[in-house]
């Protein structure tokens, strides 16, 4: 099957205004933002420091980056496997926060309370960005 290549001017832009659509457009473009400017995500150094697998759960999180005050963590769950409502997950290892430093999950855009570090809710299928800030 052939994909034909689509140019900007073959794009119907005007419907991105349309709720659902801007929300995905500004998650992606969140996304891009923070690929293009990380200084984590511009080395090859990753680390898997979890991996769950038991009872249905296929849970990955890795940790990007070379130094500890620039590193990204990513947590996917590659499953249908979701938290039960009112409880979290727990991903041990997780590393220290900095002095000075916080968390922020990049594709909610929200910082993550220090309580909240390494535990929260997963959801079916999602991933999870993490960056020092």
């Amino acid at each position: 099957m052939i994909i034909p290549y689509l140019n900007a001017e073959q794009l119907n832009y005007s419907r991105v205004q349309e709720d659902w659509r801007q929300r995905i457009f500004e998650y992606v473009a969140r996304l891009v933002r923070f690929r293009t400017s990380s200084k984590a995500l511009a080395v090859n150094d990753n680390e898997f420091i979890h991996a769950d697998f038991h009872e249905g759960k296929r849970v990955l999180v890795w940790r990007r980056g070379k130094k500890a005050d620039e590193y990204v963590i990513v947590v996917a769950n590659f499953s249908d496997y979701g938290t039960p409502v009112g409880s979290e997950y727990k991903v041990p290892n997780w590393s220290p926060t900095p002095e000075g430093k916080q968390w922020k999950e990049i594709t909610q855009d929200r910082i993550v309370p220090l309580e909240w570090v390494g535990i929260e809710p997963i959801f079916p299928w999602e991933a999870k960005v993490y960056a020092l800030i």
